[in-house]
């Protein structure tokens, strides 16, 4: 269905049939989606990108509200807040810091989760309210449904928007989830920011019964969107596997790591420079492969530069802000690449390496790792 169709039917049941048709929902979150209704919950004023390609642009729903009905009912992200808030509407911002997921993830993540009737459920992000809001129509009950948010501006928004679309029975709460200690225990914990491997507080996992499911999307710095789904065991323990399912979110604020832009790369004419057959572009173009290089290369980035009108050819960059470490590799004929290296870190040894390594395991896919987080350890490992 067309962004334009769906607006015209304009309603809950039209994007419910959508993403039945695309197979991304249960029946039990189908009915949600067809009950709770979701312009209760975006603001009136938002930024959108029309396509993907584009940036964003303001959209404001007195002024336009055919065009904003129509993104509200399309399968898209919708950002609410830039910049936690120090970006003002209609200016946008450069990094957007709250947003309306889009349904065809939410209505994913929640089939992955699939909580039962009457489960207890704690989410890690409350936005909008509209994903709590569908949690709550799924379990039913009084009160199963814990929402944490670490603003207090956005959890104000959002409990209005509970209170206007008549689900009260949401408990709202302002805290930093990444420290805080809970006190109930829940069947079932999902997080809608992203988590950096190594760092999954251990709370969520206490306050999980034996049993219990943990959904979250995994990020390194150099890789983001494994969607991984834990069983809590008995020991306290929780061990998870990627679903096939990519997500990307934005980083819990206490993950958040500050990044090193080309421009503000130190001495970026000097380094160490030698020659590699190793493809970086397919390197990093592959998720599997990609995912192998952000867990041998703890807090590397990288980036792509563009051909230009001056230069045919791009260049894969890896960059690490801690040391301020970095590597360009960049083609010198056709199955050979230049590269320069700077820094304490040799940062493209490091991911031929790793690359060498997951090749010789066959070649893995993200589904093949494990993920196990107790109280005083968090691997991930190859079977």
């Amino acid at each position: 269905m067309t962004v334009t169709e769906t607006a015209k039917e304009g309603t809950a049941l039209a994007l419910a049939k959508e993403l039945r048709s695309a197979g991304d929902l249960s029946a039990e979150c189908a009915s949600a989606f067809e009950t709770v209704r979701r312009e209760q919950f975006v603001p009136d004023k938002i930024w959108v990108r029309p396509d993907y390609a584009e940036p964003h642009v303001p959209v404001d729903r007195v002024n336009e509200p055919e065009k904003w009905l129509s993104y509200v009912y399309s399968d898209r992200v919708l950002v609410t807040q830039f910049d936690d808030g120090a970006t003002k509407w209609p200016d946008v911002g450069r990094r957007p810091t709250s947003s309306a997921s889009m349904p065809s993830v939410v209505a994913g993540m929640l089939t992955s989760l699939a909580p039962e009737s009457d489960d207890s459920v704690l989410e890690i992000g409350t936005g909008t309210g509209f994903n709590a809001a569908l949690l709550a129509e799924m379990v039913g009950g009084d009160g199963n449904v814990t929402t944490i948010e670490i603003e207090e501006k956005i959890a104000s928004a959002a409990r209005r928007n509970l209170d206007r679309a008549g689900c009260r029975w949401v408990n709202v709460d302002v805290a930093d989830a990444s420290t805080k200690v809970f006190d109930d225990k829940f069947d079932c914990v999902i997080a809608t920011a992203g988590v950096h491997v190594g760092q999954l507080p251990y709370s969520w996992v206490a306050c999980t019964r034996p049993g219990g499911t943990i959904l979250a999307p995994m990020r390194a710095d150099l890789a983001s969107g494994p969607l991984v789904k834990f069983e809590v065991g008995d020991d306290g323990t929780a061990r998870g596997r990627a679903v096939r399912m990519r997500v990307g979110f934005m980083e819990l604020r206490s993950h958040r790591v500050r990044s090193l832009p080309l421009a503000e790369l130190p001495s970026v004419n000097a380094g160490f420079i030698s020659n590699s057959r190793i493809n970086p572009f397919d390197a990093l173009s592959n998720e599997d492969s990609r995912w192998a290089l952000a867990v041998a290369l703890p807090s590397c980035r990288y980036e792509i530069e563009e051909v230009t009108q001056y230069r045919r050819h791009e260049i894969a960059w890896l960059m690490d802000p801690m040391s301020e470490s970095w590597a360009c590799v960049a083609p010198c004929s056709e199955d050979m690449y230049t590269v320069r290296q700077f820094g304490p870190r040799r940062l493209w040894d490091e991911a031929v390496r790793a690359l060498d390594w997951w090749k010789r395991k066959g070649e893995p896919p993200i589904e093949a790792w494990t993920w196990t987080v107790d109280n005083g350890r968090q691997t991930v490992t190859l079977r």
